[in-house]
């Protein structure tokens, strides 16, 4: 089964060394979010804008870096003033908290690494692959989002779920994700953008009144999370 996750180990690292590997790269409109001005130089051949200022970020951003302390915090806000049209996000925390990882994702992270854990020059691969609607994320991360997962009370469904509310094309997209398919590889199976299917898959999770994608898969699995 194919995964839409890379674990970012140490070992993962790829140093852009000369002008030919800068020119090479992929040309994507990145946000910097940083408050106190601070910017990685390893994302400097991407060229990043960098702004202290949530409301700098747009719609048609390829990916936004959040580079501050409290990360979630970044992405809470970008969730609640963007919404479905909030680009894809790669969290650049400078230190690990593990309900800083579950706060992002649950506001719609895409990938998530811990700078004192992962070194900085991961953060071109992982900006690309994020604009990409894949994840990356830093073991620690991983460990952290796997412990809330399965700390989750979910139970198995005594009726099979009811998918009328989804639209025929909503049902398709579940059934490949489900298959372990990337958002990248639905949306070139449907020749649509990785952002419109970051947003059906936003529309689907409200309808199955879920908060992220491990959830809305267990639940067309057959579960359910059972009541408080």
């Amino acid at each position: 089964m194919k995964t839409d996750t890379t674990v970012v180990e140490h070992d993962q690292v790829c140093l852009v060394s000369t002008a030919e590997e800068a020119a090479a790269l992929p040309s994507l409109s990145i946000a910097l979010v940083s408050h106190d001005g601070a910017q990685p130089p390893s994302l400097t051949p991407l060229r990043p804008r960098v702004t202290g200022n949530l409301s700098a970020v747009r719609a048609t951003d390829d990916v936004v870096v959040c580079y501050s302390e409290r990360p979630a915090a970044d992405v809470m806000h970008l969730y609640r003033t963007l919404g479905r049209d909030m680009p894809a996000v790669l969290v650049a925390a400078r230190e690990f908290d593990a309900q800083d990882v579950v706060a992002a994702f649950d506001h719609g992270a895409t990938s998530y690494l811990v700078l004192s854990q992962t070194p900085e020059v991961c953060l071109v691969g992982a900006a690309i692959t994020t604009a990409r609607g894949e994840s990356c994320l830093s073991p620690v991360a991983a460990t952290a989002l796997l412990r809330h997962v399965l700390r989750a009370p979910f139970a198995a469904s005594t009726e099979p779920l009811s998918s009328g509310d989804l639209t025929p094309r909503e049902r398709q997209i579940m059934e490949l994700l489900v298959t372990g398919h990337t958002v990248l590889e639905i949306a070139e199976h449907f020749t649509l953008t990785s952002k419109t299917v970051r947003n059906n898959l936003s529309t689907i999770y409200a309808k199955l009144q879920v908060r992220r994608q491990s959830e809305a898969i267990l639940m067309w699995l057959g579960y359910q999370p059972q009541s408080a």
